[in-house]
């Protein structure tokens, strides 16, 4: 069975830009942009979270958080499991910090990159509606180890996933 980790995503949005970080660390996560977000700790609720990873991630405050979904990320050798939040209100600016540096991009260039993790993806065309209108989405990514999408699946629950995937 993969090892499952269990995490948050929120975006902040603005315009047509979004809040993004950039991995700076040299490892193999340099350069790669991702969205704000990181494991849910013990005793702390996913909201919590969400707030804290944001501090510390971007250097900024968010506020009036709305779950929007549930995103399930299947690599060949491990599957996160990210609730995704989007944030409406915020207090600062973008900061660097020993592990990324975070910036306003625009959408279109963000989904242009390169290096970019699979929960970029759901500013798509074919996801981004869902993730604005907070549905409570049910998306499971398949990527490959490079992190480019090669399949999805949308689920009314998870039940149908969790199934499959725990009994493996």
């Amino acid at each position: 069975m993969k090892p499952i980790r269990k995490a948050v995503r929120t975006f902040l949005l603005e315009e047509d830009k979004v809040l993004a970080i950039k991995y700076i660390t040299n490892d193999d996560k340099q350069d790669f942009y991702d969205i704000p977000g990181g494991k849910i700790e013990d005793g702390e609720t996913r909201e919590q979270t969400a707030i804290r990873e944001f501090k510390e991630e971007a250097g900024i405050d968010i506020f009036k958080l709305q779950y929007a979904g549930n995103l399930i990320v299947e690599y060949p050798d491990r599957i996160f499991d990210f609730d995704v939040f989007i944030a409406s209100e915020y207090k600062g600016m973008p900061q660097m910090t020993e592990e990324n540096s975070s910036e306003w991009i625009k959408i279109n260039d963000l989904l242009q990159k390169e290096k970019k993790f699979a929960e970029i993806y759901l500013l798509d065309n074919n996801h981004k509606t869902n993730l604005l209108n907070k549905t409570n989405f049910k998306f499971h990514f398949i990527t490959d180890q490079n992190h480019y999408l090669v399949d999805e699946i949308i689920y009314q629950n998870l039940d149908e996933f969790w199934k499959e995937h725990l009994q493996s």
